[in-house]
């Protein structure tokens, strides 16, 4: 679905410890990092990646979405990622728009300064 819509996707695979998560975007450098939990057991360590994120100071880089069976909207919010998706076409559209709108508020930033 992401390929599709023209993204790159990296895969990690499943059941990757946070060391894994933090290489990937180091060497990859990407605009999005996205989740997916099938079991209500592996959830709680989607806020373990983003609480490591944040003491490494990288979490407001990328764009962390979240989806899987169990989640849910408030679920997202609880754990600090910036969307929920229920679907894969759900994920891509909203990629889409926080991309837009982060290459929009940048621009914005870049007028104000010059």
């Amino acid at each position: 679905m992401w390929e599709g819509a023209g993204f790159e996707v990296i895969d990690l695979g499943i059941n990757n410890p946070v060391e894994k998560y933090l290489e990937a975007i180091e060497e990859h450098k990407p605009d999005i990092l996205g989740m997916s939990a099938l079991l209500t057991t592996t959830m709680p360590y989607m806020k373990v990646v983003i609480d490591e994120l944040c003491n490494k100071g990288i979490r407001d880089d990328i764009i962390v979405l979240v989806g899987g069976a169990p989640l849910n909207e408030e679920f997202s919010v609880a754990i600090g990622a910036d969307a929920y998706c229920r679907d894969a076409a759900v994920a891509v559209e909203t990629a889409k728009i926080m991309i837009e709108q982060r290459r929009s508020a940048s621009k914005t930033l870049e007028k104000a300064a010059a």
